[in-house]
């Protein structure tokens, strides 16, 4: 497989990203478009959530609707996934 000899990484288009949204009673994957990440200003890949919802044709209402409980950003290069932000939605106020 060809690598990118600057970086020794391998190229954007081996590595894909997925929202997951874990909700009471079931998982929604949202997938992301590989043009909508981002490096954001702290160094740290992201992309937002809004837009992706919106490309997977759902609305921040529809979490609701899945009674999310916490999303994940996940990035997969050849089968692996890593997590690289996990945002929890249950609080106790």
């Amino acid at each position: 497989m060809p690598m990118d000899n600057e970086t020794n990484a391998l190229p954007v288009s081996q590595k894909k990203y997925v929202y997951i949204v874990k909700g009471k009673n079931e998982n929604v994957a949202l997938e992301v478009d590989e043009r909508d990440v981002i490096v954001n200003a702290d160094g740290d890949i992201d992309c937002p959530l809004d837009m992706v919802l919106r490309k997977n044709n759902y609305t921040f209402n529809h979490l609701n609707e899945w009674d999310a409980r916490e999303i994940n950003f996940i990035q997969i290069v050849e089968g692996e996934s890593v997590t690289l932000r996990s945002i929890s939605l249950t609080m106790n106020l």
